[in-house]
């Protein structure tokens, strides 16, 4: 996949102004960082089915490189960092990464809050790795679980290892982490599930989400008739939570978090066995959430993305491996001062990018 290149204009000097804000007025307070482009799962709505021409290990950054990228978006008042991949857990010494990541503080001098650090993983290999990463500082965790249904977790995954993603998130919830386990609602495939996925989730005090499917390797993972919109989502899980004699099952929009988080809006369950409880939603498709969007992204060679729905890159390695003082901070803002004010996804399947979801982490 070719990339364009962000052109920084040859003038620019490193701003004054710490805290990173595109042309839209929206501040980037929370960095995605891709630590590898590799997975030990194939989701078929994320990696193509011949899979992808992996990056040599030298074009990766290092994990060096990854603090200092860190600690420089901290210092510009970025307050979260989410470890992706790729499949995160699969890089060498992800604990001694958290932990130095735990330890950076935010605000130009330093001075401020501890970094935020969590991660989101295919959960296969959580059982072992759940409680160092806890006691490294990682501070939340998201698990992707698209059904509980062992021979259709093997035909999304490509792998039949339900039973492993399983105990890695029982282990996480032994650990103490703060678990979200994220959903991909596809119809015809997992829509009769929402609602038992929703109670695995409660039962381990973990919130669910459901995430609407993007057209993502210039749409040839996006198949006609699955993209299920997230107001159907929502009336799929209440008539699905509606028991015998419970009445009527309802959700209302529930209070929202505010500070360095995503795209997710979280509703509350109102009627039932399960009143009060919370879900979220991830609408990108259909109920756009461009105009909030606080997020960069790092891909594990370094481009810097600053639209997930985009091609154009910045490239945040070379700046890093030159010896140009404020190389780095300059293609950030230039990034910056490119970014769209909205994605250009379709309805259709059209309208997305060539990079496949495995090369960026979503």
């Amino acid at each position: 996949m070719k990339l364009v290149q962000l052109r920084t204009p040859a003038v620019a000097e490193p701003s004054d102004a710490p805290v990173l804000v595109d042309r839209s007025d929206r501040r980037v307070r929370y960095l995605r960082i891709s630590l590898t482009d590799r997975c030990n799962m194939r989701c078929t709505y994320c990696m193509p089915s011949e899979g992808i021409d992996h990056v040599a290990r030298s074009e990766v950054l290092t994990l060096e490189e990854v603090v200092r990228v860190a600690r420089a978006f901290a210092a510009w008042g970025v307050e979260r960092i989410r470890l992706t991949g790729g499949e995160p857990t699969l890089r060498r010494d992800l604990v001694w990464l958290v932990a130095q990541l735990h330890a950076i503080k935010t605000g130009a001098a330093g001075q401020g809050a501890p970094l935020e650090v969590v991660m989101t993983s295919n959960g296969e290999l959580l059982e072992d790795l759940a409680r160092p990463l806890r006691e490294a500082g990682l501070g939340a965790l998201t698990v992707s679980l698209d059904t509980l249904d062992a021979q259709r977790f093997a035909a999304i995954t490509r792998r039949d290892r339900l039973a492993k993603v399983i105990a890695g998130i029982d282990a996480a919830v032994a650990a103490g982490l703060p678990l979200k386990l994220n959903t991909v609602a596809l119809r015809g495939f997992n829509d009769d599930e929402l609602g038992a996925l929703c109670e695995f989730a409660w039962a381990r005090e973990a919130t669910p989400r459901f995430i609407e499917l993007m057209p993502m390797a210039g749409g040839r993972l996006f198949v006609p008739g699955e993209l299920m919109p997230a107001a159907a989502v929502r009336a799929h899980v209440c008539d699905q939570l509606r028991g015998p004699g419970s009445g009527r099952v309802e959700v209302e929009l529930g209070e929202q978090p505010s500070g360095p988080y995503g795209p997710a809006q979280y509703f509350v369950i109102r009627g039932g066995a399960h009143d009060g409880q919370r879900f979220g939603t991830i609408a990108a498709m259909t109920e756009n959430f461009c105009g909030r969007c606080n997020r960069l992204r790092v891909s594990a060679t370094g481009q810097l993305h600053a639209c997930l729905a985009r091609d154009d890159a910045g490239d945040l390695r070379g700046a890093l491996r030159s010896a140009e003082p404020g190389a780095l901070e300059r293609v950030v803002r230039a990034a910056l001062g490119l970014k769209h004010d909205t994605h250009g996804f379709e309805l259709d399947g059209g309208g997305g990018p060539q990079k496949a979801m495995i090369s960026i982490g979503g």
